[in-house]
């Protein structure tokens, strides 16, 4: 038993800070996959999907320190009408403001990228 006690190691609770940037890691790397679902669902023009990720964009890009990118988000959002839109239509300004938030995404990995590769 004194052996078990010399060699375990006690485990200090993360900070609030450490437990913040660690959370927003993750969200920036699951970010990267939703930029290209992003894409995708905007060349297929599925209106009702783009719509639906664009909300979950909205809703936690300020919850992780992206105000920017949320009111991008809702912006998108508010392009795409509600309910079922027609693949063949391209509802107006839909298009340009969804680009506008990819855009957007786009800068902010590589800006997270290039500053996490100068903290290795």
């Amino acid at each position: 038993m004194e052996l078990y006690r010399n060699h375990v190691r006690t485990l200090q609770p993360d900070s609030p800070k450490e437990i913040e940037a660690r959370l927003q890691r993750r969200f920036l790397d699951r970010l990267s996959q939703r930029v290209k679902i992003l894409r995708k669902l905007l060349v297929e023009r599925n209106w009702e999907d783009l719509r639906a990720e664009c909300r979950q964009l909205a809703v936690s890009g300020e919850t992780f320190g992206f105000g920017g990118l949320t009111s991008l988000a809702e912006e998108a959002q508010k392009k795409i009408p509600i309910g079922k839109v027609s693949r063949a239509s391209s509802p107006s300004h839909a298009k340009e403001t969804t680009e506008a938030l990819i855009s957007a995404i786009d800068s902010i990995l590589m800006e997270h990228t290039v500053s996490r590769s100068h903290c290795v």
